[in-house]
């Protein structure tokens, strides 16, 4: 028996045994499979009407420049299987490719659900919310063992027109050289970027860096309003999307952001007009409660997720300290907009002359 005869009838075999239906090498589909012509980067020559000669390909055991090994194959009909793909377009495809890790790594790929194995790895790492955010500080007193270095980081930064750029960094934390206060276990939160960051955030996922949205985003760098209960914030919008509107209410019961708040609410509002409200949600209970009970400010706002909706990052005082948190539009519940992502916070540690934060 010729030994390509011999291979297929194994492979038969096998897949029989699996319960996996197989196509003989002399029955070959026709190498025409949008879904597949979209997934893999296919050479031009893999989306041609002409019938693959799969047994052409199939040779001994051993991957060669110019036929497949078996185990490659089994992979491949695995595949073909599993995700319903005709078996000779992905033969097709993978003989196009140079033979060893190129060949391997598409497989692998494939394996993984290609394209759409790769969306659903990243939507399970949104779901899974490891969002950090931080800021570049000085004799940091805080748990430093808390941050998570590694994720990938992203510095938000201020650029001279009003405008935001965003750009990975390399976070560092190291060790204070010089001590604030003797005996104090102190640290510095750096990275490896010249320019200072607005603040940090850290992402299980990759971000896009170079969309124009960030060039239409809203500057609060001169201008960061305090959301005291009448306020009412617009964010800008990309693409013509519908508005975004942040509207604060209740009523002040003493002088200044932390004199006290009565029925306090933060809506977060999806609209086109004002009689056309498609979503709104109260983040206000989720910023000021027994604990937190001074008014919030707008610290920043833009897009870090990649889609038409903003993102912001509230600041708001606490005893002896500063908290910042961060709401983020990733796949949210029914019906909200926001989700609480982050939380970091900045203690005020008085040097020995004076009532002055360190850091």
């Amino acid at each position: 028996m010729h030994l390509a005869s011999f291979t297929a009838c194994t492979l038969v075999a096998a897949f029989s045994a699996w319960g996996i239906p197989f196509a003989p090498a002399h029955g070959a589909f026709s190498d025409s499979l949008p879904y597949v012509v979209k997934t893999i980067p296919a050479p031009p020559s893999a989306n041609s009407k002409a019938p693959i000669d799969t047994a052409a390909i199939l040779g001994d055991h051993k991957e060669r420049w110019n036929q497949l090994s078996e185990d490659q194959l089994i992979r491949l009909l695995w595949v073909a299987w599993k995700y319903d793909w005709p078996r000779d377009s992905l033969v097709g495809v993978i003989h196009q490719h140079p033979k060893g890790y190129s060949r391997d790594s598409l497989i692998v790929w494939m394996e993984e659900g290609g394209i759409a194995g790769e969306e659903r790895k990243r939507i399970a790492q949104i779901k899974a919310r490891r969002y950090q955010i931080a800021t570049e500080t000085y004799n940091y007193t805080g748990d430093v063992r808390q941050l998570d270095l590694s994720l990938l980081w992203y510095g938000v930064f201020a650029q001279d027109d009003g405008h935001w750029s965003l750009g990975m960094v390399k976070p560092r934390v190291v060790l204070s050289q010089f001590q604030s206060k003797p005996g104090a276990l102190e640290f510095d939160i750096q990275h490896n970027r010249a320019q200072g960051a607005h603040f940090l955030f850290g992402s299980p996922v990759l971000l896009d860096t170079v969309r124009d949205w960030y060039h239409g985003a809203l500057s609060y760098v001169n201008n960061m309003p305090t959301l005291f209960p009448g306020t009412a914030e617009i964010f800008d919008r990309p693409n013509g999307s519908w508005m975004y509107v942040l509207l604060a209410t209740g009523a002040v019961t003493g002088p200044g952001k932390c004199g006290g708040l009565k029925d306090y609410a933060l809506q977060i509002r999806n609209q086109r007009s004002d009689a056309e409200i498609a979503l709104q949600q109260n983040i206000g209970p989720q910023l000021v409660d027994s604990l937190h009970r001074c008014v919030p400010e707008l610290f920043w706002s833009g897009y870090l997720m990649d889609d038409d909706i903003p993102d912001a990052l509230f600041v708001q005082e606490i005893p002896d300290g500063l908290r910042l948190v961060l709401f983020l539009s990733d796949p949210a519940p029914e019906g909200q907009i926001w989700i609480k992502s982050a939380e970091w916070t900045l203690y005020n540690e008085p040097t020995e002359d004076e009532d002055a934060p360190s850091s």
